[in-house]
């Protein structure tokens, strides 16, 4: 099981563009925030940070991933900037880099907890 996801402040109709090479995704309005579910779990793992920065454009975005694998990723971009970036794979961080005081991302039952707690 995994869970993989991405808000962006950004209408439906830019989300889906930006995700139009990407199949199985779901898309759902949240207020200002586009929430992108990719229920493949695999397309969006494993990208680089200029990926996501990229991505994003001048558009806020939080990227969450965690799989029973111990696999856990989490990237929120703003105004171009990655603020974080958690990467964490068979237990063993791999990147942890910026300092975003709105998040406490500090392992993987942390990212499981943002996505229940906010991208539910």
């Amino acid at each position: 099981m995994s869970d993989c996801k991405v808000m962006i402040k950004a209408p439906m109709k830019e989300a889906k563009a930006r995700f139009s090479d990407y199949e199985d995704m779901e898309f759902e309005r949240r207020g200002d925030w586009t929430l992108v579910e990719d229920y493949s779990g695999t397309q969006l793992f494993g990208w680089k940070v200029s990926s996501w920065v990229e991505l994003a454009g001048q558009d806020e975005l939080i990227y969450a991933y965690y799989d029973e694998d111990m696999n856990a990723e989490f990237v929120h971009v703003k105004d171009g900037v990655c603020l974080r970036a958690y990467m964490q794979y068979d237990g063993e961080v791999n990147t942890d880099e910026g300092d975003d005081p709105d998040t406490s991302i500090k392992d993987w039952p942390d990212v499981a907890d943002y996505i229940d707690e906010y991208m539910e």
